[in-house]
């Protein structure tokens, strides 16, 4: 099993996402600079990593 670093954030509406960890600046800086002109493009790259809920409900993995 691959392990990666994630970074758990959530957009202004209050949806969270668990991003990849070198996302962390960018994420912040697209969603500074997100309107309705772009929206879509945003739900292209950051739609995958939406989790559809309360972070709670998402099984976190830890190497152990």
């Amino acid at each position: 099993m691959d392990m990666k670093k994630v970074y758990a954030t959530q957009d202004d509406s209050g949806h969270w996402y668990v991003i990849p960890f070198e996302m962390k600046d960018e994420f912040h800086s697209d969603l500074d600079g997100l309107s309705d002109d772009n929206i879509y493009e945003w739900d292209d790259k950051y739609g995958q990593y939406m989790t559809g809920g309360d972070l709670n409900l998402i099984e976190l993995y830890a190497n152990i």
